[in-house]
């Protein structure tokens, strides 16, 4: 069954969530865990694509894929940015949902990782989201961070 991650941030920004995301992305990757970023748009994705280059020369591979939600998706790099939620090969997978919603499909992937700053609509947001997983009987955690950064 899906384990489903929250990550409360103690930043407002919304940032933030990008900035752990490649935190949490890079983590995935050194484990050997494939991953797909969920996002609301194009510029969320070129965004999160500029992001995985990293600092200081530092690069994550991984691909951005502008995709029909219709056609699945195919991991073929250790980190897959889409706005689509069909993704093949994905029961291994970490699913990062950087998205206003539940994703469709967050049950294919072994586990989800839901990541929160501080800001009173997002929180609304995922408060939703917690109730929807744990009405499912999803196991859940959840992380409280010191921001982008950790503690």
């Amino acid at each position: 069954m899906t384990r489903v991650d929250f990550y409360g941030l103690t930043e407002v920004r919304p940032e933030a969530r990008e900035r752990f995301a490649v935190r949490l992305l890079t983590k995935a990757w050194r484990e050997g865990l494939r991953s797909v970023v969920l996002m609301d748009d194009i510029e969320g994705i070129a965004r999160m694509d500029e992001a995985l280059w990293g600092e200081s020369g530092a690069f994550l591979p991984h691909a951005p894929i502008e995709s029909d939600v219709r056609a699945p998706i195919r991991m073929a790099t250790p980190a897959t940015l889409t706005e689509a939620t069909l993704i093949e090969d994905a029961a291994s997978g970490l699913l990062v949902n950087l998205t206003d919603r539940v994703p469709e499909h967050f049950a294919s992937f072994e586990r989800v990782a839901e990541i929160v700053c501080q800001d009173d609509e997002m929180r609304t947001r995922a408060r939703a989201h917690y109730r929807f997983y744990r009405e499912r009987g999803y196991p859940l955690e959840y992380h409280e961070l010191g921001g982008a950064r950790g503690r």
